[in-house]
């Protein structure tokens, strides 16, 4: 199956006013891809899952029964865990990733392998003409994005990437009320997501290595509200950073704050590892302030994160010329659930059959990681950093 008139996202970020993600899947009615009925005649997209850590087994089971796409095959060097993954999903195994791309049956990848696994995998895919959906970042350093980039760009292939956490619910209403001008102008906002994962680091881990995970937190976690908020803010132009390292033995850091500058705004990003886990975001706009508070333990289960999450407003309910004598009142915005990766998945198969076009594509995948060097150099050099010179140093094809 190859797509019909399809091509990879080109270009770069947009303003706020055209954000990555105001196209069509955007703007997408408020039961996104479920509520999309596929024509029962139509063909299945053959899937294959390369990488089959705990990511992979939440994918499948999110995309599990779908009209769109079909799992058909795996792959992953570990004999055991290949076996087991095709057992419990019901698909098929390959024995190496040569072989799992010249299947016939196979017309796109889902790459959830680690970030540095991911340049040879997706060069290899768009060689052999399959499409592919991977997990973000798309990568880690400079070179690989390079490498990325010029395989997806050389080739016919779709290309997306998962930044889900845009689909929410609560984040497409943020974005509603923001580009509807109901909420005013925005100001500033602050996007906090933490763990406790940094607790557990041992020597060796690679998550406790700065190269591999630039800035710890900053790029496992990071890297979702970076694009949250060039999802609703526009491109963001510079960040400052500041960290700490704080366990013996632990050369990375596991708490890392980024001022980011926007056109019009500006932007916290909070990321640590040492606090049970915290994922909200605070927008303050001119005429409201909207709050958004997420489960995070619920986010694999992703056709019921959506009710474990919770958006506020918060106006002035009665205005005053003495500021001492305004009310406020904050209100619950109600939500109409989602289910933020099964609609990811299946718009990648409407994308590979020329049905629909990929929402988070190469653009915004590069963008964003543009974004998290601009930081991970800040915290490195201790000085401000332009993200249009992380892009200056991606270059152009």
């Amino acid at each position: 199956m190859t797509a019909r008139g399809t091509s990879p996202s080109r270009g770069t970020a947009p303003s706020r006013g055209t954000a990555p993600g105001s196209g069509p899947a955007a703007t997408a009615d408020p039961g996104g891809a479920r509520s999309r009925q596929a024509d029962p005649g139509t063909a299945r997209v053959g899937l294959a899952a390369v990488g089959l850590g705990r990511w992979a087994r939440v994918m499948a089971r999110a995309y599990a029964g779908s009209e769109v796409v079909e799992l058909r095959t795996c792959y992953t060097r570990n004999a055991e865990r290949r076996a087991a993954f095709a057992a419990d999903f019901g698909c098929q195994a390959d024995e190496s990733l040569e072989a799992l791309l010249a299947r016939d049956d196979v017309d796109a990848l889902v790459v959830t392998a680690p970030n540095d696994q991911h340049a040879p995998i997706i060069e290899a895919a768009a060689a052999a003409g399959k499409h592919v959906y991977t997990e973000k970042p798309v990568a880690v350093s400079l070179a690989d994005v390079r490498r990325i980039r010029r395989a997806v760009r050389g080739s016919q292939i779709v290309f997306a990437c998962g930044h889900s956490a845009r689909r929410l619910a609560g984040l497409r209403e943020m974005k509603r009320m923001l580009d509807s001008g109901q909420a005013g102008s925005p100001s500033m906002a602050e996007a906090v997501f933490g763990n406790e994962r940094g607790l557990e680091l041992k020597e060796g881990d690679w998550r406790a290595d700065p190269a591999q995970c630039p800035g710890g937190p900053l790029t496992q976690l990071g890297i979702h509200q970076i694009d949250n908020l060039q999802y609703l803010l526009g491109p963001a132009r510079r960040a400052v950073a500041m960290g700490r390292a704080p366990r013996p033995g632990i050369a990375n850091e596991l708490a890392v704050g980024v001022l980011l500058e926007f056109e019009e705004s500006l932007g916290y990003l909070g990321c640590n590892w040492l606090s049970p886990g915290s994922f909200t975001i605070d927008v303050y706009c001119t005429a409201a302030r909207l709050r958004y508070e997420l489960d995070f333990t619920w986010w694999s289960k992703s056709a019921q994160t959506d009710a474990h999450t919770r958006l506020t407003r918060t106006v002035i309910a009665a205005d005053s010329a003495d500021p001492d004598a305004r009310v406020l009142r904050a209100d619950d915005v109600p939500l109409s659930p989602r289910d933020h990766l099964r609609e990811e998945i299946e718009e990648f198969g409407r994308a590979v059959r020329g049905d629909d076009a990929v929402e988070v594509g190469l653009a915004e995948a590069v963008s964003n990681v543009a974004v998290l060097q601009a930081a991970a150099r800040s915290l490195a050099d201790a000085r401000p950093v332009e993200v249009g010179e992380i892009m200056a140093e991606i270059g152009e094809d």
